[in-house]
């Protein structure tokens, strides 16, 4: 019988002395766009205002998870809330890397 590439096997078979780090919680950003305004302009923002983040619509955005990227998504609406659909994504031995060298 073939035995299974490493990526095809549970999580729970690839890191079995990580099992605290699986239960860690960890802070999932994704990143829009960004601007700079100059303050008079803020100020000047109002209920309707229009904020240009610089960034095509359907352009994919970064995903990042303790400020570390961990791929990249679109955004969609799911359920009348925005979402993020993940496109790309580092494989689960690269992430559990980056986490175990967090203090």
């Amino acid at each position: 019988m073939k035995k299974p590439a490493p990526d095809d096997r549970p999580l729970e078979d690839l890191i079995p002395d990580f099992t605290e780090l699986l239960a860690m919680e960890v802070e999932f950003v994704s990143d829009l766009g960004q601007t700079q305004l100059p303050l008079k302009e803020v100020l000047q923002l109002e209920r309707a205002s229009v904020i240009d983040l610089g960034k095509p619509a359907g352009e994919s955005v970064e995903i990042y998870v303790n400020s570390r990227i961990l791929g990249k998504g679109e955004v969609m609406v799911y359920e009348k809330n925005l979402a993020i659909r993940v496109n790309e994504i580092l494989d689960a031995n690269a992430v559990l890397h980056f986490f175990s060298k967090e203090p």
